[in-house]
């Protein structure tokens, strides 16, 4: 019998169209089964027919050699598509796209979901058109909204995962080809791996990332805000256009784990559904905002996702692994201004890539040299579909396994893999019957037609390692490693894997628990049994390090870095740990190879390294280098008010902490330890002891248990006779510091020496030899 989830999920996979509603042909796209489709007819979608340069070019080209009369076959089918009843160009409208990340269209009431609560995506839906087969071309974040603003394949702009890849600017995206044609663009994000420094923010004028990390790349992908912030910053964003014309993108990331949905949304069998009924939420915050406005009836509206999730479909409880349905199969709703089209299904598949060149058609701009095509023909439920690309290498990048390439057309997927699959839609659309033997001869058509496409050549590593970084990872003893992860030859199937994956999710969910012993056992078990599965060693080393196990989480983090060594984050966990090992050399040697990928990070903390050298000059020049390449970096900021203070010069030390703690309230970061102590030292030194005061108490406030804080402010109070505060203040220090230990103590007995109070320093000493009789120190 079918559990209540498979039964609303069979529904959504059956959607039946309202009566009156326009509806294209039904999907039945291409004969795979016909010989001459295997031969020479099988139709190349215009996405990889069009010989651009570079890449793409080489690409189409030889499919174009492949099959020359597959061109024909292209052009006959999108010419249907932009005939009669086509949607108008709208050049005056505003256009709005609102990306719902993780978020699988069978999970919408839209979509047939009978579990699911999205009212607001619903009138949407049938204010607007409706995609009943969008497909993503990655189940990865940042490669899908690559793919969804460039309107280019991963292949072309090539962003093939979430590290390691940046969108060159050498790709126009839908920012930069609305802001040359005369529009404000403004974005709001709420993931970390869409920060600006991917890429992703060229073109914006405004683009609301406030977002912080700190720590390995296992963090990366979890790493986000609360989608209500993102709204709230683009809102008053586009409340400041005054009635200028805008291109706006809202980015919400609520249905990504962990599902942790608010108090009025835990309901719902699922806790996934309860995030995307929080997002849905979200999105009606934002259409709340354009009435308000008076601009939802005029504005373009698009609400679509950047890949699904797999739920345990198929053994994968998350994403970016597998390419099944459930993980690349996403809901499209584009609303036209006044509702044109209302209640329009297109049942032809499409692909992520068309929506790019869609907007633009609809605002009567050119869409020229893009892979993705123009569904304005389709919008009022004219046309036909077309084949879709999809790719992951997540699992050769981070876990040693095969990367996966899929198409999609009509009734057939088939994933490209080391035992590949076919799946007819039409019977299975939970994708549970391979079929790539019974039907070879489509199973061969489609895996071809992926080989045109350019599945079958090498993989392209995140980033060429330059020459003198391979030196310098060759003189650290990780000879001949470069782009090992990326070595030819058969690779592991991900379906025989999957299991292992899941256990270092495991790892991972321990780790975050705090229970770092278990994750260590779970994380060691996982390594044992896969050595190339990178991200272990790093999540690994990770918990080691947490555990104080620096020689193991050292030799760990080496592994990491001998299976990838061109990535950042491995360096940069690695150096701190070489510092308190004695190797600063070291530790800058990888610092210096991790500046080539994430300079503000690394010039940072080589900045701190040169601080503990007490080389003042030369930590000053890392923490500049740090903040040309990123101004937000609080610690450069702080470092820089370091070397000035303790050269003597207050008030630009006071100036560069005052610079970190902005950066630290804008950043919602976390307390800076001693932040507020040192701009009190700066300002008593400076005689401004009021202002002083205030920042003493500041720091006491944030951090009780601080020793420069408090030492600081009783120092202060001694000095303006206020003998009675001193003492409270200081003797604060223990019952404020938890678990107070003996080095606690003593910095209260020696403090009050230091400011003249024998007698106080007396009976400090005497509760110190109470507490700590071993210790020498209080027997003087």
């Amino acid at each position: 019998m079918r559990t209540p989830r498979e039964a609303a999920i069979s529904r959504a996979q059956g959607v039946t169209i309202a009566p009156g509603a326009a509806v294209t042909s039904p999907p039945g796209g291409t004969d795979w089964t016909s010989s001459a489709v295997t031969m020479s007819f099988m139709p190349e979608p215009p996405m990889l027919a069009r010989g651009h340069d570079g890449a793409r070019g080489k690409i189409a080209r030889g499919m174009r050699r492949a099959a020359l009369t597959t061109l024909l076959a292209g052009a006959t089918l999108w010419a249907c598509r932009s005939s009669g009843g086509s949607a108008s160009v709208l050049p005056d409208a505003p256009v709005v796209v609102i990306s719902i990340d993780t978020l699988r269209a069978d999970h919408l009431p839209l979509y047939g979901y009978g579990a699911g609560s999205t009212p607001h995506i619903d009138r949407l839906g049938r204010e607007g058109i409706v995609f009943d087969a969008l497909y993503s071309h990655c189940p990865l974040t940042l490669p899908a909204h690559a793919s969804m603003l460039s309107g280019l394949l991963p292949p072309h702009h090539g962003v093939r995962d979430n590290i390691g890849f940046r969108l060159s600017p050498d790709h126009a995206t839908l920012a930069t080809r609305f802001k040359a044609a005369g529009l404000h663009t403004g974005a709001a994000v709420s993931a970390y791996v869409l920060r600006a420094t991917t890429g992703i923010a060229q073109g914006f004028d405004f683009y609301d990332d406030a977002i912080e990390v700190e720590g390995g790349t296992e963090s990366i992908g979890n790493l986000q805000r609360d989608g209500a912030v993102a709204v709230e910053a683009l809102s008053r964003w586009i409340s400041a256009q005054k009635g200028a014309r805008f291109f706006a993108f809202l980015h919400l990331y609520e249905p990504h784990s962990p599902y942790t949905p608010p108090p009025a949304y835990r309901g719902h069998a699922l806790p996934y559904d309860g995030e995307v009924a929080y997002a849905d939420e979200l999105v009606g915050r934002l259409l709340g905002a354009l009435e308000t406005s008076g601009l939802y009836d005029r504005a373009i509206i698009a609400v679509t996702s950047d890949h699904g999730e797999g739920l345990g479909d198929h053994g994968e409880a998350e994403h970016g692994i597998f390419l099944y349905r459930e993980a690349v199969h996403i809901p499209l709703v584009l609303r036209l201004p006044r509702g044109v089209h209302g209640g329009t299904r297109v049942a032809g598949t499409v692909a992520q890539a068309d929506l790019a060149p869609t907007l633009l058609d609809l605002a009567g701009l050119e869409a020229k040299g893009l892979d993705g095509v123009s569904l304005r023909g389709a919008l009022s439920g004219s046309g036909s579909g077309h084949a879709v690309y999809s790719e992951t290498f997540y699992p050769r990048y981070h876990l040693g396994w095969s990367e996966l390439f899929a198409a999609t057309e009509g009734r057939y997927r088939y994933v490209r893999a080391p035992r590949p699959e076919l799946f007819d839609l039409a019977s299975d659309k939970a994708e549970q019957r391979n079929l790539a033997a019974e039907r070879a001869s489509v199973a061969t058509a489609m895996n071809t037609w992926l080989e045109q496409g350019g599945a079958g050549g090498a993989a392209s590593a995140p980033e060429e390692v330059p020459s003198d970084v391979r030196e310098k990872l060759q003189a650290l003893g990780y000879v001949g490693s470069a782009g090992a992860h990326l070595s030819s030859g058969p690779r592991p199937d991900p379906k025989d894997h999957i299991q292992a994956y899941e256990d270092f999710k495991t790892g991972l969910s321990l780790r975050l628990a705090g229970r770092r012993q278990e994750a260590g056992d779970q994380l060691r078990k996982v390594v044992r049994a896969n050595p190339d599965m990178r991200d272990a060693w790093e999540m690994l080393g990770a918990t080691l390090t947490e555990m104080d196990r620096r020689k193991e989480a050292i030799e760990a983090l080496d592994r990491t870095i001998a299976l990838d060594p061109s990535s950042a984050e491995p360096h940069l966990a690695l150096a701190p740990l070489l510092v308190l090992d004695g190797r600063r050399d070291t530790a800058l040697t990888h610092l210096e190879i991790a500046a080539r990928r994430e300079p503000g990070k690394a010039y940072e903390k080589m900045a701190q390294v040169m601080l503990d050298l007490n080389r003042p000059d030369q930590a000053a020049e890392f923490a500049r280098r740090s903040l040309e390449a990123d101004p937000r970096r609080v610690m450069s900021h702080y470092a820089l008010g370091i070397v000035a203070q303790r050269g003597g010069r207050y008030e630009e030390a006071f100036a560069s902490f005052r610079q970190a703690e902005e950066a630290n309230r804008l950043q919602k970061g976390s307390v800076v330890l001693d932040l507020h102590a040192r701009m009190a030292d700066c300002l008593a030194r400076l005689g401004r002891e009021r202002e002083a005061e205030r920042e003493f108490q500041a720091e006491i406030a944030s951090v009780p248990w601080s020793r420069e804080g408090r030492v600081g402010l009783a120092m202060l109070y001694r000095s303006q006779g206020r003998d009675a505060d001193a003492r409270a203040t200081l003797e604060g220090l223990v019952g404020s510091t938890p678990h107070a230990g003996r080095d606690v103590y003593w910095t209260v007995v020696k403090t009050f020496a230091d400011l003249g109070d024998a007698e106080g320093a007396r009976q400090w000493a005497a509760r110190g030899r109470g507490r700590f009789p071993q210790d020498p120190r209080f027997r003087r």
